[in-house]
């Protein structure tokens, strides 16, 4: 890389930064740090391109997906759908040591293969699951944090509101991205699963189980429950009966829904924007199914999903401005070879990038982090030394996932402690266990790429 790349790197990612810990918003930080790059370092600004380019950008067919998506998740999230699966996860999974965490875990899985969104996962189901568990003598942060490692899932499991950006942004198939992260949050939430299996025997005060001995010591601190555990209120009864028959009949429809759309995707019957459209109609069909629709809810969720899916346009324009502009100056491609000729191994640079991530998703939105480095990193991570862009893709957003639950700016931690009453010290310290899972997976998934490639390669 030469000297005045080097300098030109170094003013777009001083810009770049200054301008987001500014509190300009990210969409605005990204396309100004463009704009602005333009005039300092292009001989002719090309802001002509830059409307033509943002203009085709925002009307590609592959900005309906977001949407879409969006849509079929409010629509589902505010019928009540989540609280339906969860009754159903707490009844099959009841007599199971720490059952209800591992059926607050399984309804996670089920209503992000429905959602599509981390924060509407643990919000939907959070509510109602920490005031299940910590109502039956679970420990608030064991609690609080199988909610929160939970609804990271929503990020993974398709449709996937992060896979459709990075496949946008780096002109990468979306449909085989969604395909790709089902085996890996599979993999996701089954090490979730065993890791609450494993906690729930090894310290069974977590999940309330206590003796007299225990009561009597140190170790027992009231303020870590939501009831008092010498004196402890009658458990509710588990849905049974007609009752949970009729939950049935309401749930079974959603898993249709589920197959329909993925099923459809991956034969090839329907692209993903097609896709995502079966999948609002059957969404507003399900809603509708168990009469909770209403005037209230059709006109928020849409409402919802416009606002969301606005912010995200503006985001992708901003960000393929900012490619443009890395591109024309030539900076991927010096980058690429001038990490091809140091010498690394491509796994200690794949690491460092990592740990890149990891620090950034510490600090600042942890979709905004992927926007901002994939631009920089793309071109040399795939065709410099040989990654697959599906592959990466998926991992960038398990990375993302780490950064949702990440303190001090995890956007899952504000997102439950404003819909919850559990206070941020037990949120904090119940996200950490989940964490560590998170990138257990992303161990898996590096050593076992093809764990994500073996179905879009099937496609």
């Amino acid at each position: 890389m030469t000297a005045e790349m080097t300098t030109q790197l170094i003013v777009i990612i001083a810009i770049l930064v200054t301008a987001i810990f500014s509190g300009a918003p990210v969409m605005a930080a990204i396309g100004g740090t463009a704009v602005f790059a333009m005039i300092f370092f292009f001989e002719v600004p090309f802001f002509d391109h830059f409307a033509r380019m943002a203009y085709q950008s925002a009307t590609r067919a592959e900005f309906l997906i977001s949407p879409l998506f969006l849509l079929m998740s409010e629509f589902l999230s505010k019928g009540g759908l989540a609280e339906d699966i969860f009754a159903v996860m707490h009844k099959l999974m009841n007599r199971i040591k720490g059952g209800l965490a591992m059926a607050t875990t399984l309804a996670c899985t089920i209503f992000a293969a429905l959602c599509g969104s981390s924060p509407a996962t643990a919000a939907s189901v959070g509510v109602i699951a920490t005031e299940a568990m910590t109502k039956r003598k679970y420990r608030k942060d064991f609690a609080i944090g199988t909610v929160a490692g939970g609804g990271t899932l929503g990020i993974m499991i398709p449709p996937s509101m992060t896979l459709v950006g990075f496949g946008i942004l780096t002109e990468t198939s979306v449909a085989k991205l969604l395909i790709a992260g089902i085996l890996p949050g599979l993999l996701l939430s089954g090490i979730m699963l065993l890791m609450i299996f494993l906690r729930s025997r090894l310290n069974p005060a977590i999940i309330g189980e206590v003796d007299e001995k225990f009561l009597n010591s140190d170790k027992y601190k009231p303020d870590d429950y939501a009831v008092d555990l010498r004196n402890p209120p009658p458990e509710a009864e588990v849905v049974s009966g007609d009752a949970y028959k009729a939950l049935i009949r309401r749930v079974w429809p959603s898993f249709v829904l589920i197959l329909v759309v993925l099923g459809s995707l991956y034969m090839g019957i329907t692209t993903a924007t097609e896709a995502a459209a079966l999948g609002a109609v059957g969404a507003f069909a399900l809603t509708c199914l168990n009469k909770r629709m209403s005037k209230q809810v059709l006109g928020s969720s849409i409402q919802a999903a416009a606002k969301t899916a606005c912010m995200m346009i503006f985001l992708m324009v901003g960000g393929r401005g900012l490619t443009f502009v890395l591109a024309y100056l030539g900076i991927p491609g010096a980058l690429t070879t001038m990490i091809a000729q140091s010498g690394l191994n491509r796994y200690v640079i794949l690491c460092m990038l990592y740990v890149l991530w990891f620090v950034l998703g510490m600090l600042m939105d942890p979709g905004s982090m992927s926007l901002l480095t994939v631009p920089f990193l793309f071109t040399t991570m795939t065709a410099g030394l040989g990654f697959d862009p599906i592959w990466l893709g998926i991992v960038s957003t398990l990375m993302t996932e780490v950064g949702m639950i990440t303190p001090p700016v995890g956007l899952n931690i504000f997102v439950l402690r404003a819909a919850t009453k559990v206070e941020m010290k037990h949120i904090i310290i119940g996200v950490w266990p989940y964490v560590v899972s998170l990138l257990l997976g992303l161990l898996i998934l590096t050593i076992f790429p093809q764990i994500a490639l073996i179905l879009p390669n099937m496609m």
